[in-house]
């Protein structure tokens, strides 16, 4: 990737250098522990094309380099090695070969010995023949590799603290190819020489990461940086991360504070992405990407992407006293701003500090503090320095607006205006706190594509909150759109029918099971009821439950049936004949079937040539 545009991105500011937020943000100061730095990018051109192509201490045969700049030491020290045979096939991920210069297997970086390897591939700049055909030049890639006990490379992982330096020419008589397009009078935008860009993990500042990758170059390919040739505007940055990682009890508060963010970004038109996960009863990822992020009162920044994530890694460390799979919270930057520029490296520490804010706000919104932080690999945790911040006033006033108008919808949907099936679908949804379609049905009685249809209105829009919500993983749970609004949710329900029993709700249930029975089989009505005695209400449930399995089912004509999307119907059953083995029924639940009349004797057929002693 090349950096085109001259000009860098640049945050609007008062006069004193500080960000400007929107004029109604009122902040307060607040105080956390550090989060840890996790490392970056930086993207810096050496104006170096004047050394002398004798300096390179390389064998390049009898090839004309042209001079000695860095990128024509990695290039003459690559030909070295194809030369002499020297290089090594290694299948990627993908099953594709590529070919590498160990350039050592013995080099000490942050306290651990790594290899370091050398690849190539082509970029974009190149030149155009006569026949306007464009061949590419090749781009290199200084990698850091981890090594076993024996000093094998383990090919295709990463150490600790990794750092890659990609290595790329920057000259003047070089055509660019982009989508197709050949641009023949392409101008380098920081002047001539080489161009690199550094990506390293565990970086406290764009000089300690440009330091690193200066070292790395003098070390394996025997050039020294002379500093004057560092052009100086063009160092910038567009990736950066912190994070803190915290006890596992604060997770899901700190999962409903970001899904907060989220819907109140997207009621004020912010554009934004969301990502959750959640399976084995818990959250394991939550990502909220967005450009929006002065919406919530935080620094106006250049249309430049921030992620906040909270996540449960897989890989725990023995080595430390806190497992690795204990949440970590992450906030970074995501690719270059949409404007295609760039943050000049003179504002990594205020770019860092919009960062920190947003991280250590969603922790006090949560009320995660000190005591809830942990250690890990690069991280002091809470004993870090203390971070004072600018923390954003005013999001519970907001959270207050945008779910006042839905107390009014609570008692207008659980008073209904025929049926209690909305009351008794909230009531499930506040005792069991998060609940399945197929919990709310066995807790009411209704059949699970009626439940569907009601919580698919509950569930309002994309632009307006509802009473519920879906978090849909490997099945769908059905919960209350806000942690805090549940208050006010169990109030307004225990106000609609104060005088309501747990018995009530139960018989409820068991007249709508009755009713879906005696529907489904014999054509009754409740005014002519005729229950199996000898049957419980589970068992009689278990039997329809199985019916609709095996048919398809119908929704429950005697609740109301809403009006729902198509995605959250089910289609009606249609006349459908199917053999007994392709059925999810049991033979003793047809044979209960039978025997109660909940499946006609003419609705079964059974083959008995190959069996004579059933017609004897």
């Amino acid at each position: 990737m090349s950096l085109d545009t001259p000009s860098g991105a640049a945050p609007p500011e008062h006069e004193d250098g500080g960000l400007i937020r929107l004029e109604e943000v009122e902040t307060t100061t607040e105080v956390l522990p550090e989060p840890a730095r996790h490392g970056g990018n930086l993207h810096l051109v050496l104006n170096d094309q004047y050394i002398p192509e004798r300096e390179i201490p390389h064998d390049y045969g009898d090839r004309e380099l042209g001079d000695g700049s860095l990128y024509q030491h990695a290039r003459a020290r690559w030909y070295e090695s194809d030369d002499s045979g020297d290089l090594t096939v290694i299948q990627d991920s993908r099953g594709r070969d590529k070919e590498y210069v160990v350039l050592t297997r013995e080099y000490e970086f942050a306290g651990q010995e790594v290899a370091v390897t050398l690849n190539s591939s082509r970029c974009e700049l190149g030149t155009v023949s006569s026949a306007g055909n464009f061949r590419s030049w090749w781009k290199y890639n200084l990698t850091l590799q981890p090594v076993d006990g024996d000093g094998e490379i383990r090919w295709n992982e990463t150490p600790t603290t990794s750092l890659n330096v990609v290595i790329r020419p920057q000259y003047q008589e070089l055509a660019k190819e982009a989508n197709g397009e050949i641009t023949e009078n392409w101008s380098p935008p920081f002047g001539s020489g080489t161009e690199l860009i550094v990506q390293t993990t565990w970086a406290e500042d764009d000089q300690e990461i440009q330091d690193r990758a200066l070292q790395l170059v003098e070390d394996t390919l025997g050039y020294e940086t002379d500093v004057l040739d560092i052009q100086q505007d063009s160092r910038r940055f567009w990736k950066a991360e912190v994070h803190h990682r915290l006890t596992e009890e604060v997770a899901d508060e700190l999962v409903h504070v970001i899904r907060q963010s989220s819907e109140l970004l997207a009621r004020r038109e912010a554009d934004l992405e969301e990502t959750t996960v959640h399976s084995d009863g818990k959250w394991q990822i939550v990502r909220l990407t967005t450009d929006g992020w002065d919406q919530l009162g935080f620094p106006i920044l250049h249309g430049q992407d921030i992620e906040i994530k909270l996540y449960l890694p897989d890989a725990p460390a023995q080595y430390l006293e806190y497992p690795m799979d204990q949440p970590k919270l992450e906030v970074s930057l995501q690719g270059r701003p949409s404007s295609g520029e760039a943050y000049h490296a003179d504002r990594w520490e205020q770019i860092h500090g919009v960062l920190e804010e947003i991280l250590c706000s969603h922790m006090r919104w949560a009320d995660v503090g000190a005591e809830h932080i942990l250690e890990d690999e690069m991280s002091d945790g809470p004993h870090a320095d203390l971070l004072r911040w600018e923390h954003p006033e005013g999001r519970r006033a907001a959270l207050r607006e945008m779910y006042d108008n839905l107390i009014p919808e609570i008692y207008a949907e659980a008073r209904g205006k025929s049926t209690l099936a909305v009351y008794d679908i909230l009531h499930s949804v506040k005792r069991r706190g998060a609940a399945t379609y197929e919990q709310l049905a066995e807790d009411t009685g209704l059949h699970k594509g009626t439940v569907r249809g009601h919580v698919a209105r509950l569930c309002g829009t994309d632009d307006d909150p509802g009473i519920l919500k879906r978090v849909t993983d490997a099945c769908t749970f059905v919960t209350f759109s806000a942690t805090w609004f549940e208050q006010d949710a169990h109030q307004a329900l225990a106000e609609c029918y104060p005088g309501d029993t747990a018995e009530e709700r139960t018989e409820r249930r068991q007249e709508r099971v009755e009713e879906r029975l005696l529907k489904r089989t014999l054509g009754m009505t409740p005014a002519q009821p005729d229950r199996h005695e000898d049957w419980t209400d589970q068992e009689l449930l278990k039997i329809l439950d199985a019916l609709d399995r095996a048919t398809g089912g119908d929704r429950d004509e005697l609740e109301d049936d809403p009006a729902a999307d198509g995605s959250d119907t089910e289609p009606s059953s249609s006349e459908h004949w199917a053999l007994f083995g392709e059925l999810s029924l049991t033979a003793q639940e047809l044979a209960v079937s039978l025997d109660q009349e909940i499946v006609q004797e003419d609705h079964v057929l059974l083959r008995t040539d190959p069996y004579p002693t059933l017609t004897d």
